[in-house]
């Protein structure tokens, strides 16, 4: 498993452990994107997620073309399951 999640038992602390594929990749768009670290480039994205209304996003590609992003359904709590 490439992010290994670890809550404390009080609930208030999340602890994210990203390696493999997963930390390479964050590493790449820290680099290529000029963020100052690991941490800045997730907080930015929590902040994003955050404004948004729905789960899609709207990005520019580097060909300036608007891509539309949606998260796979494995990613998403099924409808039995609860909120």
């Amino acid at each position: 498993m490439a992010i290994n999640r670890n809550i404390s038992t009080n609930n208030e602390e999340l602890n994210l452990v990203i390696n493999n594929g997963d930390l390479k990749a964050l590493k790449d768009a820290v680099s290529k994107l000029g963020f100052l670290n690991e941490e800045s480039m997730l907080r930015y994205l929590l902040a994003v997620m955050s404004k948004s209304a729905t789960r899609s996003l709207t990005i520019t590609d580097q060909s300036g073309i608007k891509t539309s992003l949606n998260p796979s359904e494995s990613l998403l709590k099924s409808d039995t399951q609860s909120q």
